[in-house]
């Protein structure tokens, strides 16, 4: 379930909780210990700053209905290790 939450992540580009969990088929509270399972693991990072709306919001498509930001407030980053992560997991299948 870890693998796909994050596969769901960086493959499907969903950035919205409730759609990772529903794909997932989990709770979204389980996926809140998921993302800080990834995180521990180094494959997510959350970023330094509280993700409000900023300069590097501007212009992008979705800055009204961000779902990229964890329980606190902090937005979520696919590491390098993550991305290989994934990448193994398809080549495997």
């Amino acid at each position: 379930m870890i693998g796909q939450v994050l596969e769901l992540i960086v493959e499907g580009r969903i950035v919205d909780k409730r759609e990772i969990a529903r794909q997932a088929g989990v709770q979204v509270e389980t996926l809140d210990d998921v993302i800080d399972m990834l995180c521990q693991s180094g494959y997510l990072r959350l970023s330094e700053e509280s993700c409000v709306e900023s300069s590097s919001c501007s212009g992008c498509s979705t800055a009204d209905s961000c779902g990229s930001t964890d329980k606190l407030g902090k937005a979520l980053f696919v590491t390098e290790k993550g991305k290989q992560y994934v990448k193994s997991r398809k080549e495997k299948k």
